[in-house]
């Protein structure tokens, strides 16, 4: 009987011992509580204290007291993870469209409009100095003025032309018009002012400075007619004679200033130019001029000298159209 005895509670000991070592690798079976293994089989009441110790020893569920429960943890991985949906991912916003896209066309934006500045119009006057070639008679200074019209081709380049009235002074000495077979002695002979008026065009090339100040440089050419009125003559003879006249080219260059006191509408200019004739011709240079003396005779009084060179100097005023 103690044999017995022994031998059962060996075998009791061993049985507890596996059952731990199999707690440790996978979990417990439940636990019959009617004390009826599963399947059923006896003695399966006698192991329940063992597995109960082996459940109580095992590290089934432990957690450190500073970690939150495995549940809670497994919630909270899942509230961090969004659920997958049908809906689609927002798209990108479009880009601006190119010209060739957009219907209807873009209007382009309003630019402010500033003058052409194609024609300038205004009025000139200054003083013209012509010398003579023949020291007997001389020209004075006169007053030139006129009207002008300017093409601003580019704003470096503009083109002139210009129309000139004027009234050439002349001075004649005793003996002027005195000729080879003709003397006039105790005579006074005064030739009235020369009415002249001209046509001419300029190139300006210009150098702009700012808005308001220019330089410009001036290549001009003139035509030029004048009427000659009859010599008015005092002392012993007195003489009647006709009309005559001359024409010729002026050829000039020079250098002006420009100033827009009102930028692009209003300009205010001075240019000084000299220059020099060619092609004088007419019946005042050429040929003597036939009178008549208080006698009835026919007198000669001699041609005028040609000019030969010029200097003047104008300002004049002009609405940038």
């Amino acid at each position: 009987m103690l044999v017995t005895a022994h031998r059962q509670g060996f075998v009791i000991g061993l049985l507890g011992a596996l059952a731990w070592s199999r707690a440790w690798a996978q979990e417990p079976a439940a636990v019959d509580p009617a004390g009826v293994g599963t399947e059923g089989e006896p003695g399966s009441s006698a192991a329940e204290a063992p597995e109960q110790e082996a459940e109580e020893d095992s590290l089934e569920g432990y957690a450190p007291p500073s970690a939150e429960p495995a549940g809670e943890a497994d919630d909270e991985a899942d509230a961090d993870v969004e659920a997958p949906t049908d809906e689609l991912p927002p798209l990108p916003p479009p880009a601006a469209p190119r010209g060739s896209e957009q219907l209807p066309k873009p209007v382009p934006e309003a630019r402010s409009a500033k003058p052409s500045r194609r024609v300038v119009l205004g009025v000139y006057a200054g003083a013209v100095h012509r010398s003579s070639q023949d020291d007997r008679v001389t020209y004075g200074t006169s007053f030139a003025y006129g009207p002008k019209a300017a093409v601003e081709i580019f704003p470096w380049l503009r083109t002139v032309a210009y129309a000139r009235f004027e009234d050439i002074p002349v001075d004649a000495r005793p003996g002027a018009f005195d000729t080879g077979e003709y003397r006039y002695p105790n005579t006074s002979i005064e030739q009235p002012a020369l009415d002249s008026i001209g046509l001419g065009f300029r190139v300006e090339p210009t150098l702009v400075l700012n808005e308001q100040w220019r330089i410009m440089a001036a290549f001009d050419i003139a035509w030029n007619r004048f009427k000659a009125q009859p010599p008015a003559t005092e002392g012993d003879t007195h003489v009647r004679s006709a009309e005559r006249a001359g024409v010729g080219l002026n050829y000039k260059a020079g250098i002006g200033l420009a100033w827009e006191p009102i930028v692009h509408w209003l300009e205010v200019s001075a240019l000084g130019e000299y220059g020099v004739f060619s092609s004088q011709d007419g019946t005042a240079f050429d040929d003597v001029l036939q009178g008549f003396d208080q006698s009835g005779y026919v007198v000669h009084l001699a041609p005028l000298p040609r000019f030969e060179r010029s200097f003047e100097l104008t300002l004049s005023v002009s609405v940038i159209l």
